[in-house]
């Protein structure tokens, strides 16, 4: 039989008013008189909500989660893992999105401080963002996909440099040696590492960076601006015949661009990108793209965040001087974009 708020007054020996006001939180009630209540309440096993429940256990079962937007696949299917994960923990998700937008995420942490959140998990980290307010509050915290500068923040990332080295190399081993690049803002240390990655690529095989092959995409409008970096491409004399993209959706707008344009994939323009979504194996031609295991990333981030919760519901500092500095190997998936199919060539792995 489920116990009452009446089952609850007798055993604690208060009114069932001075029960509610506990409940509730309202103020004006002796401190010793809330913590006999709260006993009792966890004795009776009564949770008539998660405001009572998180009085009781130090605890919302609610963590946070901010992403830059549902529209980039990456977020949308990691998102997912993320709520599956979280329910075998019995914990609830706020989704957070930020559009990208570093005031977003400021309003967006101050509201997840006064939710009470037991944790956050953050997949759209700018290099200077406000999440030390998260440190401040004694919020729990782990950083995926992208990082930042904090020395003390838990992070599980891939490695975007290597992963975009061998991506490039891949088509120059084809025989490429005009090779373009779309990439997101620099802002993200993944673009960043992403880009860093192509060039060292194009140093190696001492190849020349043509200023008009290289565009940075603005996320808010993806779509019209890769249009108007690949006029800018291929309107010059010096045309590349192979592009890498630092996104998989970037190089599904670029082959829509060259289909539309009659440029034949990949006999006349190469395309190689970065993500290995679900939708790149099934796209029209299927995309040569670096697999960065995003679901692992973020099964990953949920189960580092519990353990965090945990050692600060059992007072374990010494957990929280060794922050999890997890980097993912890369892996190239060879498909057909790439036009290795076209050639004699063995499959190159990383």
């Amino acid at each position: 039989m489920n116990s009452t708020i009446v089952d609850i007054a007798k055993k604690a020996g208060v009114s069932t008013a001075t029960v509610s006001r506990v409940i509730n939180n309202y103020p004006f009630v002796k401190e010793s008189t809330r913590k006999k209540v709260l006993k009792v309440i966890d004795e009776l096993n009564y949770y008539p909500d998660l405001i009572a429940r998180s009085m009781v256990k130090g605890r919302t079962y609610n963590i946070g989660l901010i992403v830059g937007g549902l529209g980039n696949p990456f977020f949308a299917e990691t998102a997912e893992v993320i709520v599956k994960t979280a329910e075998r923990y019995n914990c609830h998700v706020t989704l957070c999105v930020t559009e990208e937008k570093p005031w977003k995420m400021a309003e967006y942490i101050d509201l997840l401080i006064t939710k009470r959140v037991d944790g956050v998990i953050i997949g759209s980290v700018f290099k200077d963002d406000p999440i030390s307010r998260l440190r401040d509050s004694k919020i729990p915290y782990v950083l995926y996909n992208r990082r930042n500068g904090h020395e003390d923040a838990d992070y599980i990332v891939q490695d975007n440099v290597k992963g975009s080295f061998e991506a490039v190399k891949h088509l120059i081993q084809l025989g490429h040696t005009r090779v373009g690049i779309l990439h997101g803002p620099l802002a993200f240390d993944t673009v960043e590492g992403r880009v860093a990655g192509y060039r060292q690529a194009l140093d190696a095989f001492k190849l020349k960076t043509f200023d008009h092959f290289v565009h940075e995409i603005d996320f808010s409008e993806p779509e019209n601006k890769v249009q108007q970096a690949m006029d800018k491409m291929f309107g010059g004399k010096i045309k590349p015949t192979a592009i890498f993209t630092t996104a998989d959706f970037l190089a599904l707008d670029a082959m829509e661009y060259l289909l539309n344009k009659n440029y034949r994939v990949p006999e006349d323009v190469a395309l190689a990108s970065f993500d290995n979504l679900r939708l790149s194996g099934h796209s029209l031609i299927s995309l040569t793209t670096v697999g960065q295991r995003a679901e692992e990333m973020a099964r990953l981030a949920v189960e580092r965040l519990m353990q965090k919760i945990e050692n600060k519901l059992n007072g374990n500092e010494s957990e929280a001087i060794s922050p999890w500095k997890i980097t993912l190997q890369p892996e190239l998936v060879i498909r057909r974009s790439c036009g290795s199919h076209l050639k004699s060539y063995q499959n190159y792995q990383l």
